[in-house]
């Protein structure tokens, strides 16, 4: 059976190149494309995918904030965390919004097959550029949590 995927990435290039690069992937079906968060909730929701390969950094929702609402409605989905910065903090945020998997821009043509294979098997895949041994260490670079504001007159 093949993994159905979307891709959500604003640029179109990209975006087109991992497509041609997947179609030669036999155990993957790229069944949606979107180019924002909001488009890539559209697109789950009319085409039931097992994961969504997601853009951290998109114009309107993020990909961080688009994790977070995908899998409020689908908890079933996988999200791979697909960025071209290896900012330990912006990985951090996304494995901590739900994402199971994080791939390097950079090698995204080579990693995003097995990335996609190990989160369909419920397994997580870190992009091995970003030097991450330990789940522990890297949710200590997580920024913390914003406290509310509160005004005293």
């Amino acid at each position: 059976m093949k993994v159905r995927i979307i891709l959500a990435d604003d640029h179109s290039l990209f975006r087109s190149a991992l497509r041609m690069s997947l179609e030669s992937t036999p155990d993957i079906e790229v069944v949606g494309e979107a180019m924002s968060g909001v488009s890539a909730l559209r697109c789950a929701v009319q085409t039931h995918p097992d994961v969504v390969c997601m853009d951290v950094n998109m114009p309107g929702l993020n990909g961080i904030e688009a994790t977070r609402q995908l899998l409020a409605s689908q908890p079933e989905v996988k999200v791979v965390a697909m960025s071209a910065m290896n900012d330990l903090k912006l990985v951090a945020e996304m494995m901590s919004a739900g994402a199971s998997a994080y791939v390097s821009k950079m090698n995204a043509g080579q990693e995003l097959p097995d990335a996609i294979r190990c989160v369909s098997q419920n397994q997580i895949y870190l992009s091995p550029e970003l030097g991450i041994l330990d789940l522990a260490d890297l949710m200590a670079c997580q920024v913390p949590a914003r406290q509310p504001l509160s005004l005293s007159i």
